[in-house]
């Protein structure tokens, strides 16, 4: 059974300030502003993985108890009896109900002490402070340090996040459900670039001026799964057609950064004229980075897109799949960062109609026989079958799935050719 939602996520602040390449680690803070749904909440169930937690205070004043506990670190508790994957599945089933923050659940358990419960009201913003440290992430942040004896900037080290699951590399909510606005601060060397989500508002130089502050600031309410970072010796460049639009790369990449992303400004055109409605955000990053596991990720007003999409102007096929890529991220700041999903059943919705106005922008671009061989493709892929996800409810342990029960991903599979 569902638990009781205990408070909503109003704001959060996130502020990593120890990030070492050398060491692969991270020191940081978050700061989440809850608004409590009732007068006796007791215990705060957050989520994060891999986090080292150090302390919790409540609106500054009230040091808090805390208790974190990952099921996932041991599913089937070293019992050799259990070794099945039937049995498997059921104990990571357990595990991942246990720390479902849409089940008001979590890793991270917080008590609220005695002296502050005056600080719980119904309607009243409860400031939870967290400081943390991640060091050598096994996933959601990745480190790219090429051997050699040169500096970092000269070896072109750099770092992003990449996943949705945020949880892995800070303390948050982690939920599509549960968007908020957010404030976020990166502290790096004063040879790096810091790119996140938001509108960027400030640079602020240590008074030795060897580290510098960037912060951002997201005013449109989004997820915690849709925030991301970047951060490496980037280069800048800034659309000519679009300003709002900034191109990251790495050093000595300008020269094809430009040409791979000269036409990205008619994407923006196609999406606001076929929706009839303007561009969600303010601003829009891509950020070009190494040894990504896609070729393309989306996040609320900025994406993280693998090296290997920039060409010159003399490797024509390449362009079909850059401008693809590029094109399907901004699709899903429409669909999937601006308009996300409630329900991991709303999932066909928040990847298919992406899918389904990419499908139509390459059409555009590329004729009917691109559009249909690239349909082709797909369906060849999925010839064994897809995905299938029950829009209503997961099924009884054992029970039959019928087929008039499920719908069938991607949706781009139904488009007309």
């Amino acid at each position: 059974m569902k638990k009781e939602r205990t408070g909503d996520n109003s704001h959060q602040i996130l502020s990593l300030t120890g990030i070492s390449f050398e060491r692969r680690s991270v020191i940081g803070f978050v700061e989440l502003t809850i608004v409590p749904l009732k007068d006796n909440l007791r215990y705060i169930r957050l989520n994060a993985k891999q986090c080292r937690i150090y302390r919790v205070c409540l609106n500054d004043q009230y040091e808090a108890n805390f208790h974190y506990f990952d099921p996932f670190l041991d599913i089937c508790q070293n019992d050799p009896n259990t070794r099945s994957l039937e049995v498997f599945s059921q104990y990571h089933l357990s595990a991942a109900q246990k720390i479902d923050p849409d089940h008001n659940s979590g890793e991270l358990h917080i008590q609220v002490p005695d002296e502050a419960a005056h600080l719980v009201g119904e309607g009243r913003g409860l400031r939870i402070g967290i400081e943390f440290s991640l060091e050598s992430p096994q996933g959601g942040m990745h480190f790219v340090v090429p051997e050699g004896e040169e500096s970092l900037v000269e070896k072109s080290a750099h770092m992003f996040t990449y996943g949705h699951s945020a949880r892995l590399w800070f303390p948050c909510v982690d939920s599509f459900a549960e968007p908020c606005t957010w404030k976020l601060e990166f502290t790096v060397d004063e040879s790096l670039t810091a790119v996140s989500c938001g509108d960027l508002l400030d640079v602020v130089f240590t008074p030795d001026h060897r580290r510098k502050t960037f912060h951002y600031v997201i005013n449109t309410p989004a997820c915690a799964p849709n925030i991301a970072l970047a951060i490496g010796p980037f280069e800048t460049y800034v659309d000519p057609f679009m300003n709002e639009v900034t191109h990251y790369c790495l050093p000595n990449l300008m020269q094809i950064l430009k040409n791979t992303v000269r036409y990205l400004h008619e994407a923006f055109e196609f999406y606001e004229e076929t929706l009839s409605t303007r561009y969600p955000y303010t601003c829009y990053k891509q950020v070009f980075v190494d040894e990504t596991e896609d070729d393309s990720t989306a996040y609320t007003t900025m994406s993280i897109l693998s090296t290997h999409l920039l060409h010159s102007i003399a490797i024509i096929d390449q362009t079909y799949v850059s401008r693809k890529a590029m094109a399907q991220a901004v699709a899903e700041q429409f669909f999937g960062c601006f308009i996300t999903m409630q329900n991991w059943s709303d999932l066909w919705l928040a990847k298919g109609i992406p899918d389904y106005l990419c499908g139509l922008y390459s059409k555009k671009c590329f004729g009917n026989n691109e559009y249909r061989y690239w349909i082709h493709q797909e369906l060849q892929e999925e010839q064994y079958g897809g995905i299938v996800l029950d829009p209503w409810q997961p099924p009884a342990s054992g029970a039959r799935v019928e087929p008039k029960d499920v719908f069938y991903f991607p949706v781009r599979n139904v488009q007309t050719i």
